[in-house]
């Protein structure tokens, strides 16, 4: 009455049971831990993003002042000399070129980092699905 009908015990099944679902619970773990660190990332890019705007508006508002202050100096230097009114365009077209370099600059960085983060965000998608494949 008491006889084992099959040469597997029911302990073996038990403990590769528990194995497999220590296993699944690592593997959880370790997506939470992806999700959580590309969840981190996208918000620091976001945030910084959100700088560069800030910067770009800081700057075009200053451009705009700097602007309206040289057209006011120059009206009121239009009866001084010529030399004078020369060096203010010089000074602000050279302030302008600046204000373009230093944008461009902030444009390839938001590129690169738009790139980086598209890199990482295939990457994990692609880890994702070679994990729920087995």
């Amino acid at each position: 009455m008491g006889c084992v009908a099959s040469k597997c015990s029911h302990s073996n099944h038990r403990k590769k049971t528990n194995e497999l679902r220590a296993k699944v619970v690592a593997l959880e773990e370790e997506m939470k831990e992806m999700r959580r660190v590309r969840e981190q990332e996208a918000r620091a890019f976001t945030s910084k993003e959100a700088e560069w705007e800030q910067e770009r508006r800081q700057h075009r508002e200053e451009a705009a002042e700097l602007r309206k202050r040289v057209m006011e100096e120059e009206e009121t230097t239009a009866r001084g000399s010529r030399g004078a009114k020369e060096w203010l365009r010089l000074g602000t077209e050279c302030l302008v070129e600046h204000l373009k370099e230093e944008r461009a600059r902030r444009e390839e960085a938001v590129e690169k980092w738009k790139q980086l983060y598209l890199a990482i965000k295939t990457e994990l998608d692609d880890l994702i699905r070679r994990t729920r494949r087995g």
